[in-house]
């Protein structure tokens, strides 16, 4: 699953460094936010039998259009990963599920290729790296919840994840889209630097602690679309030439 991650990401970003340099294209500016399911895996001591938990993400994002087809995409985002893990420890009572929540600020860069008139077609990927806010613990006996720690100094200030998504992009006013993405969010980074005080008091204290973190989006973004492409070197009668008005 990660091999095939990464050799996705790396095709994505060969783009020829010509056109890179040599196009002028469309800027948009716009929102985004979603829903998603996230999963924090690692050490079998601390992330016994871990099942995904609902997370998402929102924030605010730039485009460049630099070539026919190609786009870069920066955003500022506010992200939650959680995760469930089943009871162990010896400072509560039997039975209930630990729930881990991260909160982060978000900066991912994406390239971006799209194709398509009216409703279009787009993939994207490229790195995501993340700075942790906080990060807290939570018991739940049954439908109720009780916070049970607060474990930030266990985490490493910093993620890294690598990031590709696929997805649809709908005309709705004149320079203005929707869009509606699915994402995935694959953490490479070991987000753990210790033990927690909470940890070492549990049954799940042994080893070394490690975690990683895994998240997917269904995210829905709109943008305002403004300049576009000028001298493409291409004739206006080729039926793919697509000329972008100020």
């Amino acid at each position: 699953m990660k091999k095939l991650f990464i050799i996705f990401f790396v095709l994505l970003l060969a783009v020829p460094a010509e056109q890179l340099l040599a196009q002028k294209g469309v800027w948009s500016i716009g929102i985004e936010g979603g829903p998603g399911l996230s999963l924090i895996y690692g050490s079998e001591s601390v992330y016994s039998h871990s099942k995904p938990a609902l997370s998402g993400a929102a924030g605010i994002f730039g485009e460049y259009g630099f070539a026919p087809h190609f786009s870069a995409k920066l955003a500022l985002e506010y992200e939650r990963i959680s995760t469930f893990t089943d009871n162990h420890s010896a400072l509560l009572p039997t039975g209930g599920r630990l729930r881990y929540n991260l909160d982060y600020i978000s900066l991912p860069l994406l390239v971006k290729w799209h194709t398509g008139r009216g409703i279009g077609f787009f993939v994207n990927a490229g790195p995501s790296i993340s700075m942790l806010l906080q990060e807290s613990l939570w018991y739940y006996p049954d439908t109720r919840k009780e916070k049970a720690a607060n474990e930030t100094n266990a985490y490493h200030l910093i993620n890294l994840a690598a990031t590709a998504g696929v997805g649809i992009t709908v005309p709705v006013w004149k320079r203005i889209l929707l869009s509606l993405e699915v994402r995935d969010n694959l953490g490479v980074l070991n987000i753990r630097s210790g033990t927690s005080e909470f940890e070492r008091n549990s049954y799940f204290s042994a080893g070394a602690t490690k975690g990683y973190t895994n998240s997917t989006l269904l995210l829905v973004d709109f943008c305002y679309q403004f300049g576009g492409y000028k001298g493409l070197p291409c004739s206006p009668n080729d039926p793919d030439f697509q000329y972008i008005h100020k």
